[in-house]
């Protein structure tokens, strides 16, 4: 059976169904949409399914697992990601193993426009036979279609509740007027420095616990790079990415 006759089917953002081929199906459309499944919660689940906002494209997904949501802050942190989408489709067809039908966790769209889908699934049921034929069809049509396929079995936990520490920045716009810049230029301008040094920068005129945010909103957003791989503290190395300073 070739891509022609997988057959797609998600929601757009009005609610509406749309079932189309896996050869005809643009991420650029599917990514705006509702998820095609919605996880259900029971007494006594294994299970922690929750919503999650995304500051990536300012909205609110579902996830079905703690693995998943991992996954989704990783995502959001990530400065090459355009837009995220949980449950975004589910594809039918099948190949020699049988028939399949699947839907995948994560939809990402980057910024260059390239394309990342993901499955997320704990280390220990990758050996099962049922989820390694589906994860090895579904990587198959993602090569056939140009994109990228991913399964993620667990982050760095040090990175991770790095990235939950600074996710206090992640609405920056609630922050004064022109104080991210004030941070941004006062770390452009230093160079490589401690954490705590670019906190005793701060303006007089501005609260300690603001500096911080400000702060941490310029890491959070790019323009500056830390060693998240060690504990976030004082002594952290930050300085401005050459990306940002060019």
């Amino acid at each position: 059976m070739g891509t022609r006759e997988v057959s797609l089917r998600y929601c757009t953002v009005a609610g509406d169904e749309v079932r189309t081929t896996w050869e005809q199906a643009r991420a650029d459309l599917i990514v705006e949409g509702l998820p095609v499944r919605v996880p259900p919660t029971y007494r006594g689940q294994r299970n922690y399914p929750g919503l999650f906002w995304a500051s990536t494209n300012r909205r609110t997904l579902v996830y079905e697992s703690l693995l998943e949501l991992e996954r989704l802050w990783l995502a959001d942190f990530d400065p090459t990601v355009a837009q995220i989408a949980t449950q975004p489709f589910q594809i039918t067809g099948r190949d020699t193993a049988g028939p399949h039908r699947h839907v995948p966790d994560i939809l990402l769209v980057h910024r260059d426009q390239q394309v990342t889908l993901v499955d997320v699934k704990p280390q220990a049921a990758l050996s099962r036979l049922q989820v390694k034929a589906q994860f090895d069809w579904t990587r198959s049509l993602c090569r056939e279609k140009g994109w990228r396929y991913e399964v993620f079995t667990g982050g760095n936990p040090t990175f991770l509740r790095n990235i939950r520490a600074l996710a206090v920045a992640r609405r920056h716009s609630r922050l004064p007027d022109g104080l991210m810049e004030q941070a941004w230029i006062v770390l452009r301008d230093a160079g490589r420095l401690h954490f705590g040094e670019a906190l005793t920068r701060k303006p007089a005129s501005c609260d300690q616990a603001l500096w911080r945010v400000a702060l941490s909103a310029c890491i959070w957003s790019g323009k500056v790079t830390a060693d998240l791989d060690q504990p976030l503290s004082d002594r952290t190395l930050i300085e401005a990415s050459v990306e940002a300073t060019a």
